[in-house]
């Protein structure tokens, strides 16, 4: 398979260091460099979109909307919009960090329709850890008590979280999803999501490239730098 033409998109000053920001940190999680410049792009290509809509940039309600979006989008399959919420969730959890109090007072938002959407709003919204998240069975959701029963490592460390109306919705949606795709009585809810990205050098290009195209579609740009 080619490579198409690189592309390539005009960025201001902030977009060119959140980048770098990403570029610096992803070392010490063990992120190639090829595979850090993707979750750059497709971050700097939300927070385009929270311009775009006119919402809060790093809330999670609004990460929630963005993949919403991709869900929807005819090019970007279910793959690239796990990509695209990886590089957005290290950029949010592992590079950016702090929350400020307005961020602490971020409002509920609609329901979150796909996996990835729901996936982020849980894990920064509700006290759910990545690693526990990966452990959810079909048998930990209690939709009618709108809880979730997190597995410890024995019965005793086990722990309940509550979830608000629209994760409850949204997870309602998700687990009828699940349960229409597998035989299993009690299937894992969400696939291994952050491990190592295991795509050849060709597919993270491909993902590049495609960050930028969804990217440009999003109001105007700079002429301070480039995403190359």
């Amino acid at each position: 398979m080619s490579i198409p033409d690189k592309e390539t998109v005009a960025l201001d000053q902030e977009e060119l260091e959140i980048l770098d920001a990403i570029r610096r940190v992803a070392p010490k999680h063990h992120i190639k460099p090829k595979l850090a410049q993707t979750y750059g792009v497709w971050t700097v290509c939300f927070q385009r979109y929270c311009k775009d809509q006119g919402i809060p940039w790093l809330w999670m309600s609004s990460v929630s909307d963005f993949m919403d979006f991709l869900d929807a989008h005819p090019n970007v399959s279910p793959p690239e919009r796990n990509r695209a919420l990886d590089g957005i969730m290290f950029y949010i959890t592992d590079v950016h960090k702090t929350r400020t109090e307005e961020e602490e007072d971020e409002p509920e938002a609609s329901v979150p329709r796909s996996t990835q959407s729901l996936f982020a709003k849980m894990l920064l919204r509700c006290d759910v850890e990545l690693t526990e998240a990966l452990r959810i069975r079909r048998e930990d959701v209690r939709l009618d008590e709108a809880a979730l029963t997190l597995p410890g490592d024995n019965q005793r460390d086990s722990r309940t979280v509550t979830l608000p109306n629209p994760l409850r919705d949204g997870l309602k949606e998700h687990v009828a999803r699940v349960e229409d795709r597998t035989t299993s009585t009690n299937p894992l809810l969400f696939a291994r999501r952050r491990a190592e990205d295991h795509s050849d050098e060709e597919e993270i290009e491909q993902s590049t490239a495609l960050a930028t195209r969804v990217m440009q579609t999003f109001g105007e740009t700079s002429e301070d730098g480039d995403s190359d």
